[in-house]
């Protein structure tokens, strides 16, 4: 749960900054990033820390100056209990001691996989809702030169390219969000003395932050310093090496700007406009399609990229789809790429016996009674009929999802039997499940235990699933979505 209106208690004043005093650090660039927000709000995420405290300061000098609305955001994710409390009521103090307006956002995460990245997107979330679309609003937020150095390791170890490489600018726009990075010059320890210089010292320090098991925290405390004093002066070049990808992946995306313009518009491009793109331009121009088409952004992986590059390859008159994500697809046929909205997936329920075809949100499932077992392809099941019910769902693939493999006696998570095929979280492929939830086949990964044929068997009924092409369904609204 989300509160975007959690009241604060304002506190005596406790540190006061001079403008004299804030200019011992050159805060030009911040000026230049804020003038363009005159008149409007900008809201710095502010954790109470250096380098968060250092830019509420800086935004704090020109708010006078250009005149604009200031709101200090503190996020408490919920997950370090009194010590949160106690940092989200630090912050609250500052600000008042700044005259600063503050909001506490209340963000209740649960430990476990991927947290980092559910909270950002949590936080993500709530920029959107507070400045999001909004010309005369943006975020601040106080990443320096360090963060980029711990970045460009990180995405180097994913695969990324320039653009990937150097994803914190100066000025951003993610999601319909401007982000303003007015720090990114500058070192931490510039920071750190910046404020000590003006009288303050507490400040917040995270103790999730000693955790090692954090990569980015292993490569702030450990592995950045070892590699600096493995090779004298390798510091100061990893930063040149910074700024020469930045310029690099500021080119490359004005070249694709320049190229995209030429196609703007068009609802289905030709494969021969893909085949002349060098790769470096063709996942930018991936990208601005699928954004262009859907509003929403999307950063193509290399799977992806490999699979949308071997359809180019072979043309083929059959309708062939490439997910996106549980909402978008690819469509590529006749030597064209087209994009398709997938519908949302309502579980259906099927009588199959009375009905032995049903289409279900751009798929065709069939049923027919078979005299022997035979060899059958991932998009087809064998069945006991008499150990099934007269009525089964079709439904979509769902988070928590757990199937008994055919041969197997214990569960596995369907994410697991999904991604040992290789099937990309987006496949908008179907379940069959009970009507108490038990899934009996997901086509495409696996066949279940559940009502297996054996020998046995007296009736055997063969089930299988197909695509329907876009143009069939009339609607041209593509395939269901999935998890």
């Amino acid at each position: 749960m989300i509160n975007l209106e959690t009241p604060c208690v304002l506190f005596p004043v406790i540190y006061i900054i001079t403008e004299t005093d804030a200019l011992q650090m050159n805060l030009e660039i911040c000026g230049k990033l804020f003038e363009s927000f005159r008149g409007g709000t900008l809201y710095a995420g502010f954790s109470g820390g250096a380098d968060s405290t250092a830019v509420l300061l800086a935004a704090r000098l020109y708010r006078e100056r250009i005149g604009f609305r200031l709101t200090a955001v503190h996020f408490d994710h919920g997950l370090r209990g009194e010590e949160s409390r106690g940092e989200a009521r630090d912050a609250a103090r500052f600000a008042a001691a700044h005259g600063i307006e503050f909001r506490l956002v209340e963000l209740h995460l649960a430990p476990g996989p991927n947290l980092e990245a559910r909270a950002r997107n949590a936080r993500l979330d709530v920029w959107k809702r507070l400045a999001g679309n909004r010309h005369d609003a943006a975020v601040i937020l106080g990443h320096h030169a360090d963060d980029r150095a711990e970045t460009l390791l990180l995405r180097l170890l994913r695969g990324s390219n320039a653009s990937g490489l150097v994803p914190l600018r100066e000025r951003s726009r993610v999601e319909g969000v401007t982000f303003l990075r007015p720090l990114l010059r500058f070192r931490r320890s510039e920071i750190e003395a910046f404020l000590r210089d003006n009288g303050i010292s507490g400040w917040a320090v995270d103790s999730s932050n000693a955790d090692e098991s954090l990569t980015r925290n292993a490569l702030r405390n450990r592995i950045l310093p070892a590699l600096y004093d493995l090779t004298p002066g390798s510091e100061s070049g990893l930063f040149r090496s910074l700024d020469a990808l930045a310029d690099d992946a500021v080119f490359l995306e004005a070249e694709a700007d320049r190229r995209w313009n030429e196609i703007a518009g068009t609802v289905e491009i030709p494969f021969g406009f893909w085949r002349r793109q060098p790769p470096a331009m063709r996942v930018r121009l991936l990208r601005r399609f699928l954004a262009a088409e859907s509003g929403r952004d999307f950063v193509p992986n290399r799977s992806f990229l490999d699979r949308f590059e071997a359809m180019l390859s072979v043309p083929s008159p059959e309708l062939r789809l490439l997910p996106v994500d549980a909402e978008r697809t690819l469509a590529l046929r006749n030597e064209s790429v087209s994009f398709l909205r997938n519908p949302p997936a309502n579980p259906a329920a099927w009588r199959w016996r009375e009905l032995p075809e049903t289409v279900w949100n751009g798929f065709r499932l069939t049923v027919e009674t078979v005299s022997a077992a035979g060899p059958v392809t991932l998009y087809e099941a064998l069945f006991d009929a008499d150990a099934l019910p007269d009525e089964l769902i079709l439904d979509r693939r769902r988070d928590g999802d757990r199937l008994v493999p055919f041969g197997e006696a214990k569960p596995k998570p369907l994410k697991k039997l999904r991604c040992d095929r290789k099937i990309p979280a987006g496949s908008p492929l179907p379940v069959l499940r009970t009507n108490a939830g038990t899934i009996l086949w997901a086509p495409g990964i696996r066949h279940s235990n559940h009502a297996a044929a054996t020998p046995a068997t007296a009736r055997l009924v063969r089930f299988a699933c197909a695509a329907i092409p876009a143009e069939v369904q009339g609607s041209g609204t593509g395939t269901p979505s999935g998890n």
